[in-house]
């Protein structure tokens, strides 16, 4: 039994501090009429501490003033959600999330307090889809009618900081800020040349012929299919941002186009454009808002979220767990830095999940390029078990939802994605890597013992041999077949429609809507008034969305005990790869390590 839930009515943080004091100065009253004095002024001493205590940790902190300001700051490789690791959180300096940012914003909105934001946007190194998400999130406090002032400041803006900035009803640019607009592209590095020189023998297996996942490896350049979709994506992707830059900054549709491909534009050109209201400053802003210079008026994310959580209506509400799927899929959870995607995890937090009696929906945000096609599947399953519990699942689509990232959420009851969103990729791909050259200029010798011919088949000593991997193809074809199965199953979808849409295909998520691979577009909002509808939670009955597992301290001590590592740090080459690929940094020790095993794969074209 919950400690003061009377009738499933959950009391308000007050009310159950009001009456633990009340109760613990009751008993002081009757130690004192009993002739214990000294116990009577102890419980007394301790009532009064906790409602002081209460005062000064929680609501005092909460409160913010009439017509404040809320002042975000957007950059340094914003992460969708914290770390679990604590001494990782402790290393981001508390570094807003899109979590965070998600909760503040959408509270902004409906708060009769907040009378503007301010949003500082440097270099966040973010996707499309998440800057689309967070344009639509500053779009909605604009039609609230608040004053939203986005400042550009940082050395240079790309298309996707420039898509967030022009969500405010106002855009201000540093002087010497340079706007880098160059349009939408997408690619990679091909290293088939550079393995050749060094004595690598690349061998590669896909299905289909669009699953240009593995080329980087056995080619010079991109395939006509894998081109072929790409271009289809960066196309989507400059119609989404011509379209929001457009009805943002109230220019034509052709015009903005334009701009969106201008190339490299000074803060003055682009005032002179209208892409921005004016050159200036940060601190020049915060005195239109706050002419005396008396800083009252100004609130930083972290007092805001306490204020949202703490003027949250009492009563009974609705509980709708929030599960992340961030990073490559993997299998097992075993001490590796960086963020990706445990199969095993994420099935149990799953799982879990649907065993609450008090959890009556589940979002499955989803922001992952794939990888283990076990791990993946053992996420799906998981899911379907849900849905058996008479759990509902939602699929909420990040950035990239592809290949082993789209396997996991086939199975829910909807998809939501960005336009933007990267997702299909529905095919497998298998690499082998064979150093025998190699291995010859270093002077190292090969000499096996083995049962049959093919015992060494995947050792990295010698490739494979054509009726090998002619074997291997039916077993990668069989996975094929078995992944646009489920497909069909879960989009309900005829088996010759779902093949038309796989064959590894990435599409954009507005490609993906058009085509039945995702039902609605959107972000984490609309995913949650999907889940409430489905739940059956009243229209007029609150939830609360609830990341799952809650964090704790015992998860926090057996997370840092299972690691050996939990920096995300880097080697240089690591480092320089994400760079160049737009991939983001955190993802790249659990992308190198799939890569570098080599053997079956669901993973996507990495595009970033």
């Amino acid at each position: 039994m919950k400690f003061l839930q009377i009738n499933g009515l959950k009391l308000s943080r007050e009310a159950r501090v009001g009456s633990v004091t009340a109760i613990i100065a009751a008993i002081a009253l009757i130690a004192f009429a009993a002739g214990w004095h000294v116990s009577g002024a102890i419980l007394l001493l301790a009532a009064a501490a906790l409602a002081g205590a209460f005062y000064a940790l929680v609501t005092r902190p909460a409160r913010i003033p009439k017509d404040a300001v809320l002042t975000i700051k957007i950059g340094d490789d914003m992460r969708e959600d914290a770390p679990r690791s604590p001494l990782a959180q402790i290393r981001g300096r508390g570094a807003a999330t899109l979590y965070d940012l998600r909760r503040a914003l959408e509270a902004a909105a409906a708060d009769v307090k907040i009378a503007g934001v301010i949003v500082e946007i440097s270099a966040p190194s973010i996707g499309l889809a998440t800057a689309q998400e967070l344009h639509d999130l500053l779009r909605a406090i604009v039609a609230a009618k608040k004053r939203v002032v986005a400042v550009l400041a940082g050395d240079n803006v790309t298309v996707r900081d420039y898509l967030v900035a022009c969500g405010a009803g106002e855009v201000v640019i540093n002087p010497d800020t340079a706007m880098m607009m160059l349009g939408a592209s997408a690619g990679g590095f091909f290293l088939s040349g550079a393995l050749k020189k060094i004595g690598v023998e690349a061998q590669t297996l896909q299905w289909k012929e669009y699953k240009g996942a593995a080329e980087m490896f056995s080619r010079e350049s991109m395939s006509a299919e894998l081109r072929e979709s790409l271009e289809a994506i960066v196309g989507d992707w400059k119609t989404v941002i011509a379209g929001h830059l457009a009805a943002a900054r109230g220019i034509e549709p052709e015009r903005a186009r334009e701009l969106i491909g201008q190339g490299f534009v000074s803060a003055r050109t682009a005032c002179a454009a209208g892409l921005a209201d004016r050159a200036g400053y940060g601190e020049e802003v915060r005195a239109e808002f706050d002419p005396e210079g008396k800083a009252k008026p100004f609130i930083g994310l972290g007092r805001f979220l306490r204020h949202t959580s703490y003027v949250r209506e009492g009563g009974p509400r609705a509980r709708i767990a929030l599960i992340h799927g961030l990073g490559p899929v993997v299998t097992g959870d075993g001490m590796m830095p960086g963020e990706f995607l445990s199969g095993e995890r994420t099935a149990n937090e799953i799982r879990h999940a649907a065993n609450d009696d008090e959890v009556r929906a589940i979002v499955f945000r989803v922001n992952s390029p794939g990888g283990s096609a076990v791990g993946s599947d053992l996420v799906w399953r998981a899911v379907r078990e849900a849905q058996k519990r008479g759990k509902p699942v939602v699929v909420s689509m990040g950035d990239v939802a592809g290949s082993g990232g789209y396997y996991v959420a086939m199975g829910a009851d909807a998809i939501v994605a960005e336009p933007a969103t990267i997702t299909g990729s529905i095919g497998v791909v298998y690499t082998k890597f064979a150093l025998p050259a190699l291995l010859g200029q270093l002077g190292v010798a090969i000499d096996v013992a083995k049962t049959d011919e093919i015992s060494d088949a995947m050792s990295i000593t010698r490739p494979m041999s054509v009726g090998e991997l002619a074997q291997l193809n039916d077993v990668v074809g069989e996975l094929y077949g078995n992944f646009t199965a489920k497909v069909a199953e879960g989009r309900k979808l005829e088996a010759a429609r779902a093949e038309e849409l796989a064959r590894g295909r990435v599409w954009s998520g507005v490609a993906a809507h058009a085509r039945g691979l995702v039902d609605e577009l959107g972000g984490v909002g609309r995913a949650v008034a999907i889940a409430r509808a489905k739940a059956g939670i009243e229209a007029t009955q609150a939830h609360d969305l609830v990341r799952y597992p809650a964090p704790n301290l015992l998860s926090a001590i057996n997370f840092v005990m299972s690691r050996t590592d939990v920096s995300s740090d880097l080697s240089w080459l690591g480092a320089v790869g994400a760079a160049a690929s737009g991939i983001p940094a955190r993802w790249m020790p659990a992308l190198i390590g799939l890569v570098a095993r080599g053997g079956l794969m669901l993973i996507c074209p990495l595009i970033g």
